[in-house]
């Protein structure tokens, strides 16, 4: 008989993360099939185009600060006593909502620098306000080890999430319309984020928790804020050297995988909490120890699916794009590449060590390595390749320093990844890359 499935916190929160990204991931694959077959001439590429700024704009002024802070809190609240972790869930809360003002108010005045999307862009300043908090929700669930409920909590919002963004532009209607109703959405969520926190926290804004929380988050907030934005930045390089059509197709190409994102985000993340507490009671080679072994367990199954990838993207893009956005499976193949490097976490030994202030050193070496690299390589006229080449080696580079830095503070990579298998398979998976480059796959039939 098979053993019944049981959430814990670390399957729920891997869960947890594939129903967000794979909401964003369903939420592409459905604009470009609607906007194929319910506008012509191009029209719905342009559409796409206009949401993928959107999320570019939101992404700028959200996804470090939003990274750092919650990945902070699960070791900071863990290591915590149970009165005071009542008042972190609040506080967090407090320091979401401030940055998250001041994320709508430059959304709001970057409207002014677009008067063609003026509207478009000032409603989005105000779901930024109110749906970035709610993401606490999300982590009082996992903290409160609420599973199943923060599974549920994801489902329904995600649905929501989905049907609010696709229906209109289904109908014919305008991306406005979209996000107005994307807005009530964000307006519930923050809502609820009220009420749990009524329930499962102090309501007293703490000033000297606030500094302490912010101490531990800043140098990760900047590392992510340095080596993160590069994203970004590669997305705006893309705007501005390249026309709005090859602007769709790098947002689309340069999405990995959902799964593969998240189960090695939320591997981070679990295990930076979970070598926080054991080195709090002298047993950091125990929580080494089962890192390496998740992360071998990991590896096992994603290099196979990677390589399977690498050879089957082409399809994949076919048949879930439409014709504008299919030349980017090369760029999605090499992207695909950044499985090696994500296979190793010293950034997680380094949270689980509250030692992040290295983070402000190896990330303004990555950003300064990626921003040369992706000018060199557009200059010699690679093209949309040549950026995700950049982001590629740039970022075998910063876990080559993270994992240096680790030996300095005599922890051995040794101790938290299995590296005979890591070169292995990644011989593997850069072989069939190259291999890859080198068939000449033939094109399904157009549907």
């Amino acid at each position: 008989m098979f053993k019944s499935f049981t959430l814990n916190k670390y399957n729920s929160l891997q869960i947890f993360q594939f129903l967000r990204f794979g909401a964003f991931f369903l939420i592409s694959i459905l604009l470009a099939k609607i906007t194929y077959y319910q506008y012509s001439g191009g029209y719905g590429t342009l559409i796409i185009s206009r949401y993928e700024m959107l999320l570019l704009l939101s992404g700028s002024l959200t996804w470090f600060w939003v990274s750092s802070i919650t990945n902070t809190l699960i070791p900071f609240y863990n290591s915590s006593s149970e009165e005071k972790q009542k008042r972190i869930l609040f506080n967090a809360f407090v320091i979401l909502t401030f940055f998250s003002l001041l994320a709508g108010i430059a959304a709001f005045v970057t409207g002014y620098f677009n008067p063609e999307d003026k509207d478009l862009y000032q409603m989005f300043a105000i779901v930024i306000f109110l749906n970035t908090p709610s993401y606490l929700a999300d982590y009082i669930f996992y903290l409160k080890e609420k599973y199943r409920s923060l599974i549920i909590w994801g489902s329904l919002t995600f649905l929501a999430q989905i049907l609010l963004l696709c229906w209109p532009i289904f109908n014919r209607q305008t991306l406005n319309l979209a996000i107005n109703l994307w807005l009530i959405l964000s307006l519930v969520k923050f809502n609820y984020t009220i009420i749990l926190l009524m329930k499962y926290s102090t309501i007293t804004i703490h000033t000297r928790l606030i500094l302490d929380f912010m101490k531990k988050v800043t140098p990760f907030m900047f590392s992510i804020l340095l080596a993160g934005s590069m994203d970004y930045i590669n997305s705006y390089i893309v705007s501005y050297y390249f026309s709005k059509v090859d602007f769709a197709i790098f947002r689309y190409a340069s999405k990995e995988l959902p799964i593969f994102l998240i189960l090695a985000n939320s591997l981070s993340n679990i295990y930076s909490g979970e070598i926080a507490n054991l080195n709090k009671e002298g047993q950091l080679e125990e929580g080494l120890k089962r890192l390496k072994q998740s992360s071998r367990r990991l590896m096992r199954w994603l290099f196979p699916a990677t390589i399977l990838l690498i050879f089957t993207s082409k399809y994949l893009f076919q048949l879930a794009y439409n014709k504008d956005l299919v030349e980017g499976y090369q760029v999605f193949n090499i992207y695909l590449l950044l499985i090696i490097s994500r296979m190793i976490f010293p950034q997680t030994v380094i949270m689980g060590l509250m030692k992040n202030r290295v983070f402000y050193l190896i990330s303004t070496n990555y950003l300064i390595i990626n921003l040369i690299l992706s000018f060199w390589f557009v200059q010699l006229g690679l093209g949309l390749r040549g950026i995700a080449y950049a982001t590629v080696i740039s970022y075998i580079i910063e876990k080559i320093m993270l994992v240096i830095y680790c030996k300095t503070q005599g922890v051995d990579v040794k101790k938290y990844t299995p590296i005979g298998e890591l070169i292995l398979y990644s011989i593997i998976t850069i072989a069939a890359y190259v291999l890859s480059l080198n068939i000449n796959l033939p094109d399904l039939a157009s549907f």
